[in-house]
């Protein structure tokens, strides 16, 4: 993931799966993923960001499990895991 802090106070992101990894199909797929675990955590973010999140899994080794993992640890790394107990 790349990021830069927001210069219009809003949170963008953008996800990237290279086609070397795989056809449109599972292009597609990762987008759909990976959005609603991003955009759920824009309340709980105190500093917003424009990101760049860049998916390297081949088609054979995705799941939601695994971008659900990768995302909560992306979540900790900038400090976005602050979310209140009730509102997941």
């Amino acid at each position: 993931m790349r990021w830069i802090e927001s210069p219009d106070g809003f949170c963008r992101f953008c996800f990237l799966a290279k086609k070397k990894n795989g056809n449109a199909v599972y292009r597609n797929k990762c987008r759909r993923l990976l959005r609603p675990l991003f955009y759920n955590m824009v309340p709980h973010i105190q500093k917003p960001v424009w990101a760049m999140i860049i998916v390297s899994d081949k088609a054979g080794e995705v799941s939601s499990e695994r971008f659900r993992d990768t995302a909560q640890k992306i979540f900790t790394k900038m400090e976005w895991n602050n979310v209140p107990a009730g509102q997941d």
